[in-house]
């Protein structure tokens, strides 16, 4: 991908249609990307956030460029698959990032259930969710010869002092109880579980980078703590706009939160093959919201426990198992 021109590469982008996912299909269509597939929850809301892009764009590439799908919804294992099989057989994608997801606000776990498995919801949809599309994107054999995976991180996944706890976990038999809702005395809290969530997916990137063929990256990202995300769509309506209206504002005068846009635009530089090689674990520096792009691994071991980064593939496996590529 890294020797490919941008206007014979194709970017496959989960979640599309708002905050970083948008503003980042945005860039890519300003930068000449020749394809570039909004792969949303619905149809309406991938057509709606291609005209908007048409909108407003300045240099307008045509809006073929564009191409919208539905049915991506990262809790639905058979509506990711419906959604796949529609995608064109003869479309190699060189760039999938992996971003949709959020925060389950509330004071109990919620989980999913999945063919037998309970799996808590957070990580369900921000990490297995991805990692469906990824494999059903292999089974119908569209991804290029040498293809990237970016996976969307979090700086929760080694903890924000006073936001979020740095996620640990014991043994992997801690890990498969907390994610199947059998850890004793096990309490919610939103954040925590997001930035639980964020480590999980950061073991998933080592697993499949370690399985990686030749020509083969799967790189885990996160650009720093952003605002405007369509991440606090299920707060309360009073909580989410003093967290927009206020505390947002305070961290962005702070230094310690960016816009969509600015967060994109880093994204946009992993895509473009300037940013992450495979197993690359990226994302601000420690005790830092925001900062140069360094090293996560150092600042949480979980991150490089390969008793861990194996249990946790085995739960996903358990899941949804690897699918035979359809020739």
């Amino acid at each position: 991908m890294k020797n490919k021109s941008k206007q014979s590469t194709t970017v496959f982008i989960t979640g599309a249609n708002g905050g970083m996912g948008l503003e980042t299909t945005k860039i890519l269509f300003e930068k000449g990307y020749g394809t570039i597939i909004l792969a949303c929850r619905t149809e309406e809301k991938a057509k709606g956030a291609k005209d908007k892009i048409l909108l407003e764009a300045v240099n307008n590439n045509g809006a073929d460029a564009l191409k919208t799908y539905g049915g991506f919804d990262m809790n639905a294992p058979q509506s990711i698959e419906k959604a796949v099989s529609a995608l064109p057989s003869d479309q190699k994608i060189d760039v999938v990032f992996l971003q949709s997801g959020g925060v389950i606000f509330g004071k109990d776990f919620e989980y999913i259930h999945w063919k037998g498995k309970k799996i808590e919801k957070t990580i369900f949809q921000n990490v297995i969710g991805g990692y469906i599309v990824l494999q059903n994107l292999k089974r119908r054999n569209l991804l290029s010869e040498n293809f990237r995976v970016i996976y969307a991180g979090g700086e929760g996944a080694r903890g924000i002092p006073g936001m979020m706890d740095k996620p640990t976990f014991n043994s992997p038999k801690v890990l498969r109880d907390y994610i199947e809702g059998n850890l004793k005395g096990q309490k919610y809290h939103d954040m925590n579980a997001m930035g639980t969530s964020k480590l999980m997916s950061a073991l998933l990137v080592a697993k499949l980078a370690q399985e990686a063929q030749q020509g083969e990256e799967y790189i885990w990202f996160t650009p720093g703590l952003t605002y405007g995300t369509n991440g606090l769509a299920t707060k309360p309506a009073f909580e989410r706009w003093f967290l927009e209206n206020v505390g947002f504002n305070i961290m962005k005068w702070l230094g310690m939160a960016q816009s969509p846009f600015q967060a994109a635009e880093k994204y946009v530089s992993a895509i473009d093959g300037l940013r992450g090689e495979n197993g690359d674990i990226l994302g601000s520096p420690e005790k830092k919201t925001l900062g140069a792009t360094v090293d996560q691994k150092p600042m949480n071991s979980a991150f490089t426990d390969q008793n861990l980064i194996d249990e946790f593939y085995s739960i996903v496996q358990e899941v949804y198992p690897e699918l035979e590529v359809i020739r």
